[in-house]
């Protein structure tokens, strides 16, 4: 079983304290109930709170954590790579293009409701920066950006040797920086959206793991160990940490493990040579390769691991090894930090808005790309059930959950495939394709 790393985090340490979220004690009601605290359901919650939806969110835990509070912290305007614009649109028909706008909005939504809320969470949009680590891919984000310019949206081009000085990496082909991205302290930035919304009148109830999701009077009944919420509607937002308490959402992800490390500070001259200008860095390959800045010098970076005990230790080693292979004259370096967390990443890496029964609704599936995508995913959800968009303009279908085939092996996929996607990478990357 994987160890618990929420507070061996660097967030965590750097994170202010939590705002008051007293467990759910006795009945109650509301209009909307949210299942899981993490950047999606507070969102949401924050959202249908400042259009006087009264609405109550029940946290297993505490706020923000599962992955959105142990993530990288990276605001990345983007779906997975694979997934272009017109990618979306073929996909997803009608709801390709309010889909595409809404993921090329999302960074600046990100930032702009940190500077409306004044949330402290080191937020820097300095872009998000994806260099091509073959040649090949170098022509997909290519046309990336002529996607994106077709749709009135400026992201920009780098060349090798651009790529080269602002990333202090000379082995890539070029880059695509999108200007609206960025980083944050993702538990930080999780704690001031709930801060936000308990003020804007939502009620969270942290240590209330919901037991039991009852049909009563024509809407919900949400029992948890100490008492329930009657409410017209229910929305889970619980992402890969579902479990049991809807098994048709839980069979619809697969479940990812990603494992990241912090290094002790580093010294400051070497930080005018490796992502000058702070942007953020993830590559192309099937394995990324991911890099910032935190706010206290360090480099944070991660990925996967092969599981089983021992995995804290093969991550601090395996990072800091890559980290060596990949930045010229890092030398010798320590991991100050080694955590992990779960992601949910679907087949088709595309998030998804699931009708579980009427009034029941889940939204699941960001496929690493959460920031962003759950902030702004939640704002269009709180803007449905208020009456202000109509389901025809929603961003997503709203489905029935899709089980994924041979679930229980597909579960274990992503790391026995990484030997593989390691070598693909390699391969791909000396051979300059």
């Amino acid at each position: 079983m994987a160890v618990e790393t929420f507070h061996r985090t660097l967030w965590s340490a750097l994170a202010p304290a939590a705002p008051p979220t007293p467990p759910l004690d006795g009945m109650a009601r509301a209009d909307v109930v949210i299942v899981g605290a993490g950047l999606l359901g507070l969102s949401a919650a924050l959202h249908l709170a400042e259009t006087g939806v009264d609405v109550a969110v029940l946290e297993a835990a505490e706020p923000g954590f599962g992955a959105s509070g142990r993530n990288t912290g990276f605001v990345v305007p983007s779906l997975r790579t694979s997934l272009g614009p017109g990618d979306v649109t073929a996909r997803l028909g009608a709801h390709g293009e309010p889909l595409t706008r809404l993921v090329g909005q999302s960074g600046t939504i990100v930032f702009g409701l940190i500077r409306r809320l004044g949330i402290a969470c080191a937020a820097e949009q300095t872009g998000w920066m994806q260099p091509a680590h073959s040649a090949a891919m170098m022509r997909t984000l290519e046309t990336r950006q002529r996607d994106w310019a077709a749709r009135g949206r400026t992201v920009t081009i780098l060349d090798a040797a651009e790529t080269a000085r602002r990333a202090g990496i000379a082995f890539y082909h070029g880059a695509l920086v999108d200007p609206t991205g960025g980083q944050i302290n993702p538990l930080a930035y999780a704690r001031g959206l709930a801060a936000a919304a308990i003020g804007a009148g939502a009620r969270i109830h942290a240590a209330s793991r919901v037991a039991a999701l009852d049909r009563a009077d024509g809407g919900w009944l949400v029992r948890t160990a100490r008492g329930a919420v009657r409410a017209d509607r229910v929305l889970l937002t619980t992402n890969a940490l579902v479990d049991a308490l809807e098994p048709s959402m839980a069979a619809s992800i697969i479940p990812v493990r990603v494992h990241q490390i912090a290094t002790e500070p580093l010294a400051e001259a070497f930080a005018d040579r490796l992502l000058v200008g702070r942007s953020p860095l993830a590559d192309t390959r099937r394995h990324t390769f991911a890099l910032r800045w935190s706010p206290d010098g360090r480099l944070v970076t991660g990925g996967m691991v092969m599981p089983g005990p021992g995995a804290l230790g093969r991550a601090e080693r395996g990072f800091l090894a890559r980290l060596r292979r990949f930045v010229p004259g890092l030398g010798p370096v320590r991991a100050d930090f080694v955590w992990n967390g779960v992601i949910a990443a679907t087949l088709d890496q595309m998030p998804r808005f699931v009708d579980l029964a009427p009034g029941l609704d889940a939204a699941i599936g960001c496929n690493g790309r959460g920031v962003a995508l759950t902030t702004a995913l939640g704002r269009e959800i709180a803007g449905l059930y208020a009456g202000r968009i109509a389901a025809a303009d929603f961003p997503l279908p709203h489905g029935r959950p899709e089980k994924v085939p041979g679930h229980f092996m597909a579960r274990h996929g992503p790391a026995l495939w990484l030997p593989w996607s390691n070598w693909r990478d390699d391969r791909e990357s000396a051979a300059g394709r």
